[in-house]
């Protein structure tokens, strides 16, 4: 649950940001990175820690692990796009 409403927030914000190329958006932005890195980090320490305690659910706790560390590649692309801009020069 906390990783899909990371993921969503992350999504709306990047797409607000590209659509107004508001500078406070961005940040926003990356004020939010830091504070769902946080939270996502207790997270998962958390669930790690719930897995060697409840070794034998280790799949599910190993899928949900999984999902908790693809926002990582997905948080990277994202701060990429914000970087490299392919908007910027857009004019409305």
């Amino acid at each position: 649950m906390v990783a899909t409403i990371s993921f969503l927030l992350g999504t709306i914000l990047l797409l607000l940001f590209l659509v107004s190329q508001s500078s406070i958006l961005a940040d926003i932005g990356l004020f939010y990175v830091l504070i769902a890195f946080v939270l996502n980090a207790m997270v998962l320490i958390g669930l790690i820690i719930n897995s060697i305690i409840n070794y034998q659910y280790y799949k599910e706790n190993l899928v949900t692990i999984l999902l908790f560390l693809l926002n990582i590649p997905v948080t990277i692309g994202y701060i990429a796009i914000v970087v490299n801009n392919p908007f910027k020069t857009l004019t409305i």
